[in-house]
């Protein structure tokens, strides 16, 4: 069977790419490159929960595309970050860098804006059709925050926030006829040198794990069936190899669930081209506790910006893995516990390639 894939880059210009995979023949192909705009590339991208639009971290912006194939995609808006006025300036390292749909009316677009005047996070309306429709709340962190992942729960009554530069856990709630987020909580991460970058939750909702970027190590939390805040379990699991000498030249990823939920997996990323980035898959229990680490394993490169991992959304069997050292994708077969790449492609093109997003 064939399944198609889409990714974007780091750098302009701009662009989509869409992939082939085939899982009979193992291969995998590039088979359209959609121009976008060139200032606005896309470094972080989602669909809405029709897969009928393409929601897009386009470094200034925040951009949306309608989805009439996997090869045809029309821009179709693009909104500056009006949180702050220095935000969407030219001359500033604001930029977006994360962006999460609602999978529930009323169907808004969380975003996340990263480095400098970034503290706070902007919300958008949809159109009928799913386009980015308008600003409609840009909702308080802290002066020094730096989100760079959020997730709901299983309810979408709360939100949960990476503050990498805030070194902190946030959790709003959502109104269930708005969409808009209130403040319940803010919990600063164990370690000062933790900096937690993303945060995968359960599907029971129990539990929720925090990756930390700079710690190198994975958080495990329940959540509070009362408060809904989450409450550190004081258990960690490493996602670069312990005891190694030069743990600073790491800096870990991004974490997520497989299909089931039976599955965890977890990257990390190192700063020169001459040292490997990892890859770390866990056991969930039925709760959501995790029951052992599986593997840590090397990844081919560094990872450079991304090595990030993106589990396919109908099984269990097949991951992407997307790198902009040397500019390519991989899938990878998940099967019997064991982790083997199956399949590559090359694009050699500027900032190539951020998050895959499995289309079917």
């Amino acid at each position: 069977m064939k399944h198609h894939l889409m990714c974007g880059t780091w750098t302009p210009p701009g662009a989509i790419f869409t992939f082939e995979f085939d899982d009979v023949s193992l291969t995998l192909k590039l088979i359209k490159r959609t121009v976008i705009p060139e200032d606005e590339p896309i470094s972080w991208m989602t669909f809405d929960h029709l897969k009928k639009q393409i929601y897009g971290a386009s470094m200034k912006k925040w951009s949306s595309y309608t989805v009439n194939s996997p090869t045809d995609l029309v821009h179709n808006a693009s909104h500056a970050m009006l949180h702050q006025p220095e935000a969407s300036k030219g001359d500033t390292n604001t930029r977006a860098i994360f962006v999460l749909a609602a999978k529930q009316a009323p169907f808004n677009v969380y975003g996340n804006p990263f480095y400098d005047h970034a503290g706070y996070g902007n919300v958008f309306s949809v159109k009928e059709d799913g386009g980015l429709n308008e600003n409609i709340q840009n909702y308080e962190y802290s002066p020094e925050t730096g989100i760079h992942g959020m997730v709901f729960d299983p309810t979408e009554t709360y939100l949960y926030s990476a503050d990498l530069r805030g070194n902190s856990i946030w959790t709003h709630k959502k109104d269930q006829v708005t969409g808009q987020l209130s403040l319940v909580n803010r919990l600063k991460a164990p370690a000062l040198g933790d900096h937690p970058r993303w945060v995968a939750l359960h599907p029971s909702g129990n539990y929720i794990y925090v990756l930390m970027e700079a710690g190198n190590r994975l958080g495990v939390y329940v959540i509070d069936e009362q408060s809904h805040i989450p409450t550190f379990t004081h258990l960690t699991y490493p996602l670069i190899p312990p005891g190694i000498p030069n743990p600073k030249m790491y800096r870990s990823d991004v974490c997520t669930l497989s299909h089931t939920g039976k599955y965890l997996y977890a990257t990390a990323r190192s700063n020169s081209p001459s040292l490997t980035g990892y890859i770390a898959a866990f056991k969930l229990g039925r709760a959501g506790n995790i029951e052992r680490q599986i593997c840590l394993n090397p990844t081919p490169t560094s990872g450079g910006h991304s090595n990030a991992i993106s589990p396919c959304d109908w099984s269990d069997e097949w991951l992407a893995l997307t790198d902009d050292e040397q500019g390519w994708i991989e899938i990878y077969r998940w099967n019997d516990e064991f982790l083997g790449r199956v399949a590559h492609c090359d694009i050699k093109e500027p900032g190539f390639g951020m998050n895959a997003i499995w289309y079917d």
